[in-house]
């Protein structure tokens, strides 16, 4: 993750970087949150898993606020 972020903040000069994750899964949020990324939005029942409907989380990470 680390090396992916360096690469898009130096190299590619990306400003922002949107991703999205199941509501439930806190490990992953966590994760993301370690690199920076704010939770922007909760999208209801948005994406199927085992035929169910499930929240997801869109996140978003600004380069200008992480450095």
């Amino acid at each position: 993750m680390a090396a992916a972020l360096e690469q898009a903040d130096g190299w590619l000069g990306l400003r922002r970087i949107e991703l999205t994750v199941f509501a439930d899964n806190a490990r992953a949020q966590g994760l993301y949150r370690k690199f920076g990324f704010v939770e922007e939005a909760r999208m209801r029942a948005y994406a199927l898993r085992d035929g169910v409907y499930q929240d997801v989380l869109a996140m978003a990470r600004l380069k200008e606020a992480w450095r």
